[in-house]
């Protein structure tokens, strides 16, 4: 019966690392332009959505509000292409 407790120790122990090491990564703020919502996603992601888009380098990887059906854009990003994004206050 003590292994079990062990085990359910262990997987604890295993996931709340996980969950610091999530929020110890990078973050890039984006923020909605219509409604104002902000939301902090993870620079490693923001960076290979960089990658992956062909298009206009001057342009800064988006992603849909999920308040409103507007794009979010990033406050503050420098681009894989060394182009610096952010949005003027």
């Amino acid at each position: 019966m003590g292994k079990k407790v062990k085990d359910k120790q262990r997987a604890k122990r295993k996931a709340t690392r996980r969950i610091e090491k999530i929020y110890e990564m990078e973050q890039v703020l984006f923020r909605c332009p219509a409604c104002g919502a902000e939301e902090n996603i993870p620079e490693d992601v923001v960076m290979q959505f960089d990658l992956l888009d062909d298009g206009d380098t001057s342009v800064p990887p988006k992603f849909k509000c999920e308040h409103c059906p507007e794009d979010m854009e990033p406050v503050f990003y420098e681009s894989v292409h060394g182009v610096i994004h952010k949005i003027e206050e």
